[in-house]
């Protein structure tokens, strides 16, 4: 999985932005955005809007896995 998508999934103990992950783990945005769409594409994470923002959540596999 890689140290940065382990850090991402624990980070996700609460709903985040990309923004405020990338802020937690001190890396882009960018970055951050490429990793949760390997998270989201394997089903250890989901999104979902909330107004104008975009919040990722780790589904019931991610949590399993942590």
């Amino acid at each position: 999985m890689g140290r940065t998508r382990a850090g991402l999934l624990s980070a996700l103990s609460s709903p985040a932005t990309t923004t405020d992950l990338a802020c937690a783990l001190g890396v882009t945005p960018s970055a951050v955005s490429q990793h949760l769409k390997a998270l989201r594409d394997s089903g250890l994470v989901a999104r979902e809007r909330s107004g104008r923002s975009v919040l990722y959540l780790t589904t019931p596999l991610g949590e399993r896995l942590l």
